[in-house]
């Protein structure tokens, strides 16, 4: 009876070569990875992890929001509000606009971050006496309030860089409005340019209050100087007179001297806050636009926040595949303003790059321990079958043991398709905790590193008496030591500069 415990044992039974072959393995696995992270090779498997999370349902359904604090409202303009307040006009009718934003400010909303192109359109360029439009925005910003506008799609002859110099003299601030989107999916914000969310927040909380919450790492600032990003976009629109340069530099890092370095270490963005973009906490700032009297506005007992961010979702090519499914780009900004205010950041690599040794050696030790023990049941089938004087009965119990040991094998095959479908759900739960782990490439590399070791269960090694483990391990495995040790050493290498 005791026969299956011990043959499990015996086959994950580990030598100190065994362990050291696994250690190597990890490491390689691990540096490797860690240097394709650092040239953003791999980000096209995060994203695939992405949207795989995201087919599974939302991450949060429930607890507190941790983000409460910094959740500013949304005021939307959705598919229904199109047709019936905007009556699906595109560019969206000026006068609802006007009545929309005087209805937001008269609820002590102190910050308008408008997700909406509101540059003059051809047939309003000649407008006698200027656009009542601009009239609006510009009196709310001598009334106290704080606008961000985005900036406005290129126009022919530049004639938009005049429209934004002259809200800029009047006070208003403008940002870039878009969203960093890599490999098909949205898992990072801008923490140091000029985005919306981050001259909203700093709009809001100040210069040094958005450094407390996301600063520079310590090896940049003590380089590096941070500058403001509230008055670049306009400092920009000074000292150029091409758009198309004026949409590039207001995406780029507001750093003093040269921002490579800054970039290469990911120090100008951060990962998004997953309870920032979770569908139950964005849900109650959402506030729908009506029309109320005859007028755009919103309803009376909609959320009263000092920031709110206007805009629109109902056109199906602005949303983004995110953690938490598909999202549109109004709702990202406003995610992005909270996981500001939560504060959030990469994991260390290198507790990332430990994390992945250990997690190697476990998953080296399981699988290896899998091929061993179906190793050894091959060999002792194979024994039996060689025996030509085995009675009928014998005969078909060894013939059911070897459809037994093939179905064996399939489960070791499976395997790893089950661990990382564990994986997945264990990375989700990190995700919540602001962790974003790929367990993918680990896996998958253990379990081809594991098979290496397979053939001794048919070819044990003999254990040479008088030998070091390291020793041992390279007269039985010469290339772990001859190539995979001096591998996994240079690539960490290259990760590490």
């Amino acid at each position: 009876m005791l026969w299956p415990v011990t043959q499990l044992g015996a086959a994950f039974k580990l030598t100190g070569t065994h362990l050291l072959h696994h250690v190597i393995g990890a490491s390689l696995i691990a540096a490797l990875m860690l240097a394709l992270e650092g040239f953003h090779v791999l980000e096209w498997l995060d994203a695939a992890m992405l949207r795989t999370s995201a087919e599974q349902g939302q991450l949060l359904r429930k607890g507190a929001d941790p983000g409460r604090a910094y959740r500013p409202g949304i005021v939307e303009i959705d598919p229904p509000a199109f047709e019936q307040v905007f009556e699906e006009r595109e560019p969206l009718e000026r006068t609802r606009l006007e009545q929309l934003l005087a209805s937001v400010a008269q609820r002590g909303s102190q910050v308008l971050a408008i997700d909406l192109d509101l540059a003059p359109a051809v047939y309003e360029q000649q407008l006698p006496g200027g656009r009542p439009l601009d009239r609006v925005l510009d009196s709310l910003a001598r009334g106290g309030h704080q606008l961000v506008l985005i900036l406005p799609e290129q126009s022919d002859r530049n004639v938009n860089l005049r429209w934004i110099r002259t809200r800029c003299a009047a006070g208003i601030h403008f940002a870039s409005p878009q969203i960093r989107e890599r490999m098909g999916a949205v898992t990072r914000i801008e923490v140091k340019s000029p985005v919306l969310a981050a001259v909203a927040f700093e709009l809001a909380h100040g210069a040094q209050g958005q450094e407390q919450k996301q600063p520079m790492p310590a090896a940049l600032s003590e380089q590096k100087e941070v500058a403001g990003l509230a008055n670049r976009v306009c400092q920009l629109a000074g000292r150029t007179d091409s758009e198309k340069e004026l949409a590039r530099w207001a995406f780029e890092p507001v750093i003093h001297g040269d921002a490579k370095d800054a970039a290469e270490q990911n120090a100008v963005t951060a990962p998004f806050h997953p309870s920032a973009m979770a569908p139950a906490f964005l849900e109650p700032a959402r506030t729908r636009v009506h029309l109320i009297d005859g007028r755009a506005g919103v309803a009376a007992d909609a959320p009263r926040k000092q920031v709110v961010f206007i805009g629109a979702t109902h056109d199906l090519r602005d949303r983004y595949t995110t953690a938490e499914g598909e999202q549109a780009g109004l709702h990202l900004h406003a995610a992005a303003y909270t996981s500001l205010g939560i504060g959030t950041a990469d994991v260390n690599k290198y507790v990332v790059f430990v994390a992945d040794i250990v997690i190697g050696v476990l998953l080296g030790c399981l699988f290896g321990g899998l091929w061993t023990l179906y190793g050894r049941a091959e060999l002792a089938i194979d024994q039996r079958m060689a025996s030509h004087d085995a009675g009928r009965l014998q005969r078909m119990g060894t013939l059911a043991e070897f459809y037994g040991i093939r179905v064996m094998l399939v489960f070791v095959w499976a395997s790893p398709l089950l661990i990382a479908a564990l994986a997945i759900y264990a990375s989700r739960g990190l995700l919540e905790q602001g962790w974003w782990v790929n367990p993918g490439p680990l896996i998958a590399g253990m379990f081809l590193h594991a098979m290496s070791l397979r053939d001794e269960a048919h070819h044990p090694h003999e254990e040479a008496p008088g030998l070091n483990v390291w020793q041992q391990l390279r007269r039985t495995h010469p290339g772990i030591v001859l190539v995979q040790a001096p591998l996994a050493l240079i690539l960490l290498i290259v990760a590490l500069l």
